[in-house]
């Protein structure tokens, strides 16, 4: 069922665990850049958050799921339904990552 659901994102997004410590493909990501994540409560259910706006003033917008599956279904679709937007955060982000990271890297100053 997993498989099947992956089919269904749109190109560029995909499931991968968010870090070395997770078992399951807990994040969504665009690009490599975390746009949605489920979390497990210490009961044992699960939470999806999502990840529209960045930053400490952005809100904290998560959902209770029925199953770890319903969950990554329910992701998906707020994915889909925010497919421009998401694309657009990432693009700027991955624009900044560029002139401000990777320049830096080569021996390139700043743009200021």
């Amino acid at each position: 069922m997993l498989a099947a659901m992956h089919d269904e994102l749109p190109d560029d997004f995909e499931w991968k665990p968010r870090c070395h410590l997770d078992t399951l493909p807990t994040g969504l990501f665009l690009h490599g850049e975390l746009v949605a994540s489920m979390l497990q409560r210490v009961d044992g259910t699960w939470l999806a958050r999502l990840h529209l706006q960045d930053g400490i003033h952005a809100p904290l917008v998560t959902r209770r799921c029925t199953s770890f599956e319903s969950g990554r279904r329910g992701a998906e679709l707020w994915a889909l339904r925010h497919e421009r937007a998401l694309r657009a955060k990432v693009a700027v982000k991955l624009q900044w990552i560029q002139d401000n990271v990777v320049m830096r890297g080569r021996g390139h100053s700043l743009h200021v």
